[in-house]
């Protein structure tokens, strides 16, 4: 019942955060002069992957179009709560925000207990952009469609396997969310990073993996893996004749990554609404929108209050599915 009692909770705040940030229209007395020193973008991965990347072009196009500094302070552990922590222990002025991923969500129903209360001490500023993840099999298996992962994993229950960057991860969740919908038993394979997953798939260690095209992209175009669908909404034009999960048949399995802006909870409304409005602004420049379809994602635009609609929506969504799973990491 933790986990349930804990979305309730989660559930609750976030309902909150985004009332609060609804009813901002006139109340722009407060501090009007935001920015008017540097502002802290703390990235919780290491410098050069895909999140710290996007983090410091939007941080980019923000110093130019607001006129101060805004950088960034990478804090990688913990499934981004090293971040998340630091940012909600910060002062709820808007110059410390965090860019963080579905472990903002998923990390109050999978941890017994946060150093933080993610609803009550982070709060939504802008959606950034959407990752696709694909699912790929071992060349060598007969697998070729959806239907025909599903018929292998029905007549082999207890064979079918899948590597993933870690327990707890958006893969993982992803691959129960694939269990739930399909009827078919997936054993969860943990691994502590993509990088290290990849090769034993490729060996035929375990059948299924689950991650981005960026990662996937160069060993389908030497045979060594075969993309059989995407889990988001739509086809994604490198891979025009992928279908997704929901064309084959599986409209429930739905599952992106992504990657969003967050502030301390208390921050002003109207700080808020200044960054949510500049980010939206920047997703709109073709340029950005390139460079970020570059990184192999797709630019994303949601208000804050719908930014934090999205995070109970998708709260109650994932929590049906750790259940099923029985997820837990500690």
């Amino acid at each position: 019942m933790r986990e349930a009692i804990g979305f309730a909770r989660l559930a609750g705040a976030l309902a909150a955060a985004g009332l609060l940030a609804c009813g901002i229209t006139a109340s722009h007395a407060t501090e009007p002069a935001y920015p008017s020193r540097p502002v802290k973008l703390v990235v919780p991965s290491v410098p050069g992957g895909p999140i710290d990347a996007v983090s410091r072009l939007i941080g980019t196009r923000l110093s130019a179009r607001l006129g101060a500094s805004f950088y960034v302070e990478n804090k990688p552990g913990g499934n981004v709560q090293i971040g998340a922590n630091y940012v909600a222990r910060s002062d709820p002025d808007g110059y410390t925000l965090l860019t963080t991923s579905p472990a903002h969500i998923f990390n109050p129903l999978l941890y017994s207990k946060l150093p933080y209360e993610t609803g009550r001490d982070l709060t939504g500023v802008a959606m950034m952009a959407r990752v696709p993840l694909l699912v790929v099999v071992n060349a060598d298996l007969p697998i070729h469609t959806v239907a025909d992962l599903v018929a292998w994993g029905k007549a082999h229950p207890d064979r079918l396997r899948y590597g993933s960057s870690g327990s707890g991860s958006t893969a993982n969740l992803t691959g129960e969310l694939i269990s739930m919908h399909t009827g078919i038993r997936l054993e969860h394979i943990p691994y502590k990073g993509s990088a290290a997953a990849l090769p034993d798939l490729m060996a035929g260690r375990f059948e299924v993996m689950i991650d981005t095209l960026q990662l996937f992209a160069p060993h389908i175009r030497s045979g060594k893996v075969r993309a059989i669908a995407f889990t988001g909404t739509k086809r994604v034009p490198a891979l025009p004749d992928v279908p997704t999960f929901a064309q084959s048949g599986y409209p429930d399995v739905v599952a992106n990554s992504w990657l969003a802006i967050v502030a301390r909870g208390k921050t002003p409304p109207g700080v808020i609404e200044k960054l949510g409005h500049t980010v939206t602004d920047i997703l709109a420049e073709p340029e950005v929108r390139r460079q970020i379809a570059d990184f192999g994602m797709e630019s994303d635009v949601m208000t804050p209050a719908q930014l934090n609609r999205y995070f109970v929506t998708e709260s109650e969504r994932w929590a049906k599915v750790i259940r099923a799973g029985k997820i837990r990491v500690e």
